[in-house]
């Protein structure tokens, strides 16, 4: 609860923030007025206060000046990733300007500049890049914010630096994502991490949604306390949904126009991460070992195929040409829940009719310590070219640090249609997601070679029509290959 009241005060002053800069404060960013330049240009000591002092532990950052030195980031899928790193401009939308607002302020006290390299989509194509970037010993970038699968097939390239090895990061402070930086660490190193320097990990955390008057009309419990009581559990959503189903259009086949209790599509992989169910398991010496060979595995396979297949509950009738019909259903009515990530709230949501609220992905049972919310956005990186690491590591914790107070609060408001004041239970879920927020090296580092993508096509099809529930032989025929790519990470990360 005090972090819920430590957001809500961040946010009303992120409000009064945003309404000394123009003429009303904008509760529908996209449909906001175009600021001017002497409207919104904020002072030095602007930013930083967005969130009470009091609620935030100190940033120990020596005083610097970097004489005006580039911090120059290459970014995989610049269109869409340059604006969440470095906005060229003031816009009027809320996370568009508190990101714009902190790097001015940074870019001001500490002189330097940043400078957000856009790449394009081919992921393969930048990984590439890199790697003669790095051959060539070219200091062209002081960090790279690469695709998940090809930052990692960098990193056991060797391309990139420790980040342990870096100053001034501070991987034990709270605004560094605890089972990220656990989980992406091997052998004492940790090449790349994601975090709070923007808000795309949050972003694209897969959570659970539903319909708020669909759920008081079936008379569900309220999931809220649920998950406070810690008992938001796979067996939970289930129940709460495996007996919803009504031909709305009376035509006695179940279609998209129905009504089902839950929407997704079947090779979501997210309930393994958030039932920490794993794919790999850490060793006594600090690797990592295939795990995924359980009866804990078989009983959530079992589970889910069950529910998906069998239940006539689900809603399933995704496919690669429509991957998201799944949030289409839910935002016109028609699932009561939907797995989904946090980004379609905005991109879904924001418009339709419905009232929605925002759950962490469940547990496995009770006797499950803490909700993991899984999250596989790019990834930052150093590469081992760069001459500046003091400018590298200082700029990324100052990024990360009003990343995580200044800029997460306002996206969880535009998140919520800018209506926190009604919706205090959805502050505190997000919350406890972000806070629970992780990446999985087993994901990260697959490269599809191992286990992690478990569900996708093999045991799960991405269509309605079934799949294959034997676990045995689909371990039987990928453990091979999967232990093969485990052994060149492992190696990677032993290094010299």
């Amino acid at each position: 609860m005090q972090k819920t009241i430590r957001i809500l005060s961040g946010l009303l002053a992120a409000n009064l923030l945003l309404a000394a800069g123009c003429s009303a404060p904008d509760p529908e960013p996209e449909a906001a007025p175009a600021y001017t330049p002497a409207e919104t240009e904020a002072s030095e000591e602007s930013v930083p206060e967005t969130a009470p002092e009091e609620t935030r532990p100190p940033l120990e950052l020596p005083e610097a000046d970097f004489g005006g030195a580039p911090f120059r980031i290459s970014c995989f899928d610049g269109t869409n990733s340059v604006p969440t790193i470095q906005p060229e401009e003031l816009t009027g939308e809320a996370v568009n300007d508190a990101i714009y607002n902190r790097n001015t302020m940074l870019s001001e006290k500490y002189n330097f500049v940043f400078e957000a390299v856009p790449y394009g989509t081919d992921y393969s194509a930048h990984s590439r890049e890199i790697t003669a970037m790095v051959h060539a010993g070219d200091d062209a970038y002081e960090m790279i914010y690469g695709h998940v699968v090809g930052t990692c097939n960098n990193a056991i390239l060797g391309n990139y630096m420790n980040l342990y090895d870096l100053p001034y990061l501070n991987f034990t402070a709270p605004w560094w994502p605890a089972q990220s930086v656990d989980e992406m660490t091997i052998y004492g190193k940790m090449f790349t991490i994601t975090g709070s320097a923007t808000y795309s990990q949050l972003a694209a955390a897969k959570v659970v949604f539903f319909n708020k008057d669909l759920s008081a009309q079936f008379g569900l419990d309220d999931p809220y306390e649920l998950v406070r009581n810690g008992e938001w559990t796979i067996d939970a959503l289930i129940d709460r949904t495996k007996n919803i189903y009504q031909d709305l259009n009376g035509d006695g086949n179940r279609d998209p126009d129905d009504l089902y209790g839950y929407g997704t599509h079947p090779m979501q992989n997210g309930f393994f991460v958030s039932t920490d169910t794993p794919i790999l398991s850490r060793t006594e010496d600090g690797g990592k070992e295939i795990s995924v060979m359980t009866d804990r595995t078989v009983a959530l396979v079992e589970k889910l195929y069950s529910w998906y297949y069998e239940s006539g509950s689900v809603y399933l009738k995704s496919s690669v040409a429509d991957p998201n019909g799944y949030a289409e259903r839910f935002a016109t009515g028609h699932t009561v829940y939907s797995f989904g990530h946090i980004t379609h709230a905005p991109a879904y949501y924001r418009d339709s009719e419905i009232s929605y609220g925002i759950l962490p992905q469940p547990k496995y049972d009770t006797a499950q310590e803490k909700y993991i919310a899984f999250a596989c956005p790019s990834l930052f990186s150093v590469p081992i070219t760069c001459q500046n690491t003091e400018l590298a590591g200082f700029v990324f914790e100052a990024m990360t640090f009003y990343g995580y107070f200044d800029i997460i609060p306002v996206y969880y408001e535009t998140t919520l249609k800018g209506k926190i004041a009604d919706a205090p239970d959805d502050v505190e879920m997000l919350e406890i997601v972000n806070d629970a927020l992780t990446v999985s090296f087993a994901y990260c580092y697959d490269n599809w070679e191992g286990f992690a993508h478990f569900l996708s096509g093999t045991v799960m099809n991405f269509t309605d029509t079934g799949g294959n529930k034997d676990v045995a032989s689909v371990f039987a025929k990928r453990n091979k290959i999967a232990q093969k790519r485990l052994d060149r990470c492992l190696k990677a990360f032993q290094g010299e």
